[in-house]
């Protein structure tokens, strides 16, 4: 098979939506008139999109690191590269003999040395038990490991079944505020009609905003989590090409909803992320405000790691200036519409709008 040149750079047309050439990948883009495609180069050889591998348990202690990580795994460079992935991306992985288990992976490390320096090795990729479980299995086994990670958007009335896509919308120029939800769908339900709520409510109101979701669905064999969830602070642009296109932009304001599995000591809601504590105050009286029956709770240094956000690897502290990362519980989510009502509220906000366009200008 071979790539089909991309139009030539004076090539325009007039879509709202549009297909990059060379990958095909979906951005919405509103508002925009005319879109120039760049030219590529001349047509070439597509690379491998997958590799026969062997699923293996991990050699311990040089990989304790990897020990109770479900997520990830590790692999040989050279194979990852064959396929258009390294160290640090993710991959789907899919069993030989039940093709129905298949789920996603961060590639944390490259191999032990011992299975580098041995070419008869070099398509092993070792995991943990838990790593193995999500395969329906705790042994080893055969496997084929797939550089496609996101599923192509299913259209209107298809039925999702086992889904793993991204969707985003995007004036292709704005910087004021994206919202995300990274395992939206079955995986952290209602997270993605919060973000969807967040950027169609500003929009609506005059002020700009881009949506980047995620949705998994699965089956009885694995759920939607159990194959699909990938830790905010792992997530690669390199394997979800509409987060490539945005990545790149830094906008001023981000927000990303997830959800949690409650236990009895802990809050409702955790107000996380890498922006300012003035900002996060702001959100929790507008949540407030809102009379919902959660307990709301900035988040804090002594609270798990997984409520704070702080980390600068954190998927929406890459895409803004100002990222904040709100965790629910089961039962917050129940009232997602008003959560969402409410942090539109603290973002429909001309100081706000006119304090970002002030800091592109110094950019």
């Amino acid at each position: 098979m071979w790539l089909q040149e991309a139009p030539k750079k004076s090539e325009a047309l007039t879509v709202r939506a549009y297909f990059d050439a060379v990958d095909g990948a979906r951005i919405e883009c509103w508002g925009v008139k005319r879109v120039t495609r760049m030219r590529s180069h001349p047509a070439k050889r597509i690379m491998p999109v997958e590799y026969d591998a062997q699923i293996l348990k991990l050699r311990l202690p040089e990989q304790d690191a990897l020990k109770n990580e479900a997520e990830r795994c590790s692999a040989d460079p050279t194979m990852l590269s064959s396929i258009g992935r390294a160290v640090g991306h993710q991959v789907r992985i899919k069993r030989k003999d039940v093709p129905g288990f298949v789920a996603l992976y961060t590639v944390k490390q490259a191999n032990p040395p011992s299975d580098l320096s041995d070419p008869s090795r070099a398509d092993v990729v070792r995991t943990g038990q838990t790593g193995r479980e999500r395969l329906g299995a705790t042994g080893e086994m055969a496997a084929v490991v797939q550089a496609t990670v996101v599923d192509p958007a299913p259209v209107p009335g298809e039925p999702y079944e086992v889904k793993f896509f991204e969707v985003a919308e995007d004036s292709c120029k704005q910087a004021y505020l994206i919202a995300i939800a990274p395992h939206g769908g079955a995986i952290e339900e209602h997270t993605d009609e919060e973000a969807e709520q967040v950027g169609r409510e500003l929009i609506s109101h005059g002020y700009p905003a881009s949506t980047w979701i995620c949705k998994g669905y699965g089956d009885d064999l694995k759920g939607a989590s159990e194959r699909w969830h990938i830790t905010s602070g792992d997530l690669h642009p390199a394997s979800f090409p509409q987060l490539q296109r945005l990545i790149t932009r830094k906008f001023c304001y981000g927000v990303a909803f997830h959800g949690f599995s409650q236990r009895s000591s802990e809050a409702d809601v955790y107000i996380g992320g890498g922006a300012s504590q003035s900002l996060k105050r702001a959100i929790k009286r507008a949540l407030e405000a809102s009379n919902l029956p959660v307990k709301i709770k900035i988040a804090a240094t002594s609270d798990d790691p997984k409520f704070q956000g702080f980390s600068p690897e954190n998927i929406i502290n890459r895409l803004a200036a100002q990222g904040i990362h709100i965790e629910q519980s089961a039962q917050a989510r129940r009232f997602s519409k008003d959560i969402a009502k409410a942090i539109v509220t603290v973002y429909r906000s001309r100081w706000r709008r006119l304090f970002c366009t002030w800091m592109k200008l110094l950019r």
